[in-house]
């Protein structure tokens, strides 16, 4: 039996909220390169807030449903103490944002992305297209991650 996802729509109003999101998102990914959780908390609230208002503006379906998802993502990311915990929360934030861009690949081309995966844990983020490539989920700072491909849609 398949199960079938639906595709992710947003609506317009939500839009500007999304790109408010991936902003601080995009900030959390340079912290995490340079393996520094100080001042992730105050992205979080940057975070929450962009997703609280998204989750207001977009109707209830599967476009609502992702900005809960951030929402709670931030909230989490607000608490993460150590830097395996602020990955953590990273990666399930980039786990439910990626299948809107996936839906709709243009969409990271309009917000200036590129979707990479890591080779050795699986994990997919989103970073700047004109940035070289890093993994954000690499365990500490003598050793990065190699291993990346930019997945391709």
């Amino acid at each position: 039996m398949h199960e079938h996802k639906a595709v992710i729509t947003i609506g317009k109003k939500t839009v500007v909220h999304l790109q408010s999101i991936l902003s601080a998102y995009q900030e959390v990914y340079t912290y995490l390169v340079k393996k520094d959780v100080n001042g992730i908390a105050d992205l979080a609230h940057k975070l929450s807030d962009a997703a609280r208002q998204a989750a207001q503006t977009e109707p209830d379906g599967a476009g609502r449903h992702m900005m809960e998802h951030v929402l709670a993502g931030a909230e989490r990311l607000k608490k993460a103490k150590s830097l395996q915990e602020v990955q953590k929360v990273f990666a399930s934030m980039s786990d439910v944002l990626s299948p809107f861009f996936i839906a709709w690949p243009n969409q990271l081309k309009r917000n200036e992305l590129k979707m990479c995966r890591c080779k050795n844990d699986g994990h997919c983020w989103l970073q700047p297209q004109n940035c070289s490539s890093a993994c954000p989920y690499s365990p500490d700072n003598g050793k990065m991650c190699s291993d990346i491909e930019e997945v391709k849609l």
